[in-house]
């Protein structure tokens, strides 16, 4: 006769699955601390350059942009979004608890002066 086994032994656990080191946010405009509004190019200016540009973003564990560069917009607007972008701060973001690095996208609206 078997007997029944009193001391199974259970499956191990899954471990949590590891923590993300960076996250996509999308449009990141709404979580800025600071968004300095990019100056208006005198070239852009003389030829009445208007629209939205996008910068594309990543931000520190601190909340710090550490890289910024044009996703799209008028060439004689976009090195000053990306030098506006670069000057952001945002609040740190924590994926279970712990600060992650995020990339996303800032848009500046350029209206012709």
């Amino acid at each position: 006769v078997a007997s029944p086994m009193k001391n199974q032994m259970l499956p191990p656990k899954p471990s949590p699955p590891p923590v993300p080191k960076v996250i996509s946010k999308g449009v990141v405009n709404g979580s800025a601390i600071s968004l300095p509004k990019p100056p208006y190019p005198p070239a852009a200016k003389a030829v009445r350059a208007a629209g939205t540009v996008s910068v594309q973003v990543t931000i520190d564990e601190s909340g710090n942009v550490i890289s910024a560069s044009a996703a799209g917009g008028h060439p004689l607007l976009q090195q000053a979004a990306v030098s506006a972008a670069r000057q952001a701060k945002f609040k740190p973001t924590l994926l279970s608890g712990q600060p992650v690095k995020v990339t996303g996208i800032i848009t500046y609206n350029f209206v012709a002066q």
